[in-house]
């Protein structure tokens, strides 16, 4: 006895996990462990089974398929029936019932049937009330009856019906019948009551998906529509030089007009007029025309090839001039813009005079180039872009050079005063004339107003540091962008400039800590001088309320860009001179000066001291006074070739 439980225990073990894989295995059992997973994921916790949509409908199914079988156990009528439209076929008759891998335990006490008894034995309705006819339909063996439960159910709670059909309610049970024979009577069910269960037991239908054919023909039709927008070498349609057929006959009968037809660069003007393009590009049009040959004439075979090929790459004017002053890259140097400028200095008849003055033609290269980046080079980079050219207005300023025969009209870039005013300045610090000058140098200008920690930050390289930086020493070139932004601190350049010196600690923030030490020398300096000072408490909050920054205590690069009063902040830490002004003058007077000014105020201080300059030195009335410049410049070279600097002799 003791052995045969032993046996029976692993095989109930056995069959007990056989029915709870196949109880897993149900669809009804997937969605709603996809239910539990997709509760726990969003919610963080675990969901009851009430919780469930997948119960809930099952519940409900099982609650009707039990309430049928009890009315039939009765010998009633059914009152609610599940409607499925899918099992049922044209002729009326259910389809055969999807495979379940575990049937349902029908819910009627069935006897063992003996091999005697008939195929259709009386049902339990029939043996409490004999004299009551029963249906032949309802006469069922177990097994089938079984297999008829389980179709409705199965088709009940798996199954999806057509929105917008109407539905029939699927025959519980199947049986032939012969032409000779009574047909069954089944239960008849209202088609109210029909509709009720099917509203109950439907299941959302899904939205038919588009397949991947029609998804890729809509995909190819938008990029259809879509036009182009980056335009990298300029837009085909605004191209404003020409490349015709007549335009290039033309250049071929102007070319015809010289000896042999073949042009100098200074011949290649008229050319460029004839294409569209400005007389001062013609240098570098022609250095491109004979890069490849190194020659010194030009024929309109060469030109034609070189010109159709640039044409072909290049829509518009930035894009052009980069293509013709930098060939070999996308962005500009220093050395690039030498052929460019030597050109404008050996023919602009503004310029005629320097042609005696060989000397200078460097200087006022050297000049024109640190001002072209001070006002193009946005980035800082030493190295001017395509876009940085585009947003400039250096292209329509050299323009204008063909125009404008006096060059100091043009104070933009090429102006000869400007140049002198800071080339003067330069050399009367300069004391040893090698186009170096140091700390100590530095501190005499303006007369000794600027602050001295000030000049300690630009000489440790936070400000600039090119090709001909030295430490400990400030260059010409640096001494350019020093100057303009000393005498003009509401450009947007000098702006950067000056945050740069102000912002110690480089986290873009000039902290209240920072400002203080700036500012303490300012009031030592004050106190010497015996001058009544602010406390810095005060100091700060009128600066505060003149910046008027976004972030409280806090004044960032951007709230000084939008400030229109920057120069007088930045001269409060920087230029104690400056700052005695704006404390002695009216305070109306600086809100006037916002107003617009049609020069700026670098053009104002360049035009007053050119005339002081002039009135001192007496260069009105007599030449001699360029002969004292030159003395310690005899072999200066032409660009930075020296990257330790220039040697002076």
């Amino acid at each position: 006895m003791l052995n045969n439980q032993t046996k029976t225990v692993p095989s109930l073990k056995k069959k007990t996990n056989e029915l709870f894989y196949r109880w897993l295995s149900r669809p009804e059992r997937t969605e709603q462990l996809k239910e539990v997973i997709s509760i726990i994921r969003t919610s963080n916790r675990i969901p009851k089974i009430t919780e469930l949509k997948s119960y809930k409908n099952e519940f409900e199914n099982r609650s009707v398929c039990k309430a049928i079988m009890e009315q039939m156990q009765q010998g009633l009528q059914p009152s609610a029936l599940p409607v499925n439209s899918n099992n049922s076929n044209s002729n009326g008759r259910s389809k055969s019932p999807p495979s379940i891998h575990s049937p349902p335990m029908s819910p009627v006490n069935r006897m063992p049937q003996s091999p005697k008894s008939p195929r259709h034995r009386p049902s339990l309705s029939q043996a409490k009330n004999p004299e009551r006819p029963q249906s032949p339909g309802l006469l069922k063996t177990s097994d089938e009856f079984k297999n008829n439960y389980a179709k409705i159910q199965t088709s009940s709670s798996t199954s999806q019906p057509i929105i917008g059909q109407k539905q029939q309610p699927p025959q519980l049970l199947q049986q032939t019948v012969s032409k000779n024979e009574a047909k069954p009577m089944m239960p008849s069910v209202e088609i109210d009551q029909v509709d009720q269960v099917a509203k109950a037991t439907r299941v959302e239908a899904k939205q038919p998906s588009s397949s991947p054919t029609q998804i890729k023909s809509v995909k190819q039709a938008k990029k259809a529509n879509i036009p182009q927008f980056h335009f990298p070498n300029g837009r085909p349609d605004d191209k404003i030089f020409k490349n015709d057929q007549e335009t290039m006959k033309l250049v071929n009968l102007e070319f015809k007009l010289f000896k042999d037809g073949k042009l100098t660069k200074d011949d290649l003007g008229q050319i460029c007029k004839i294409i569209g393009l400005p007389k001062y590009w013609k240098a570098l049009l022609f250095k491109a025309c004979t890069t490849t040959s190194k020659l010194t004439h030009l024929t309109f075979s060469s030109f034609e090839q070189t010109w159709q090929k640039l044409s072909q790459q290049c829509f518009d004017r930035a894009t052009l001039f980069m293509k013709l002053i930098s060939p070999n890259a996308n962005y500009i140097v220093y050395e690039d813009w030498e052929p460019l400028l030597q050109d404008i200095v050996d023919t602009h008849p503004g310029l005629k005079f320097l042609h005696d003055h060989k000397e200078f033609h460097t200087r006022y290269i050297k000049t024109v180039i640190a001002r072209i980046f001070y006002v193009v080079n946005r980035s800082w980079s030493g190295r001017i872009t395509a876009i940085e050219l585009k947003r400039s207005n250096f292209l329509s300023v050299l323009e204008n050079l063909e125009t404008e025969d006096d060059i100091n009209l043009i104070r933009d870039y090429f102006s000869y005063e400007h140049f002198y005013v800071i080339y003067c300045k330069f050399w009367e610090l300069d004391k040893d004339h090698d186009l170096y000058i140091s700390k100590e140098d530095l501190f005499r200008h303006n007369n000794y107003s600027i602050n001295p920690k000030v000049i300690d930050r630009i000489f440790s390289g936070t400000v600039l540091k090119g090709r001909d930086w030295r430490e400990g020493l400030m260059s010409y070139y640096d001494f350019v962008w020093f100057l303009i932004s000393e005498e003009d601190k509401r450009n947007p350049t000098s702006i950067e400039y000056w945050f740069r010196v102000l912002d110690i600690d480089g986290d873009g923030i000039l902290s209240m800590y920072e400002l203080e030490y700036f500012y303490s020398e300012q009031m030592e300096q004050m106190r010497e001088r015996q001058i009544e000072y602010m406390p810095f408490n005060d100091l700060l909050c009128q600066m505060l309320d003149l910046v008027k920054p976004k972030e409280s205590g806090k004044i960032r690069l951007k709230d000084l860009k939008q400030c229109k009063m920057a120069n007088i902040f930045f001269d409060t830490f920087i230029n104690l001179e400056k700052y005695l002004d704006y404390e002695q003058k009216d305070p109306f007077a600086n809100i006037r000066d916002l107003d617009g000014p049609e020069q700026s105020d670098w053009d104002k201080y360049a035009a007053y001291e050119y005339e002081n300059l002039v009135s001192e030195d007496g260069i009105g009335d007599n030449q001699e006074g360029y002969n004292n410049y030159d003395e310690d410049f005899d072999e200066e070279p032409m660009m930075f070739g020296n990257q330790n600097g220039i040697n002076s002799n």
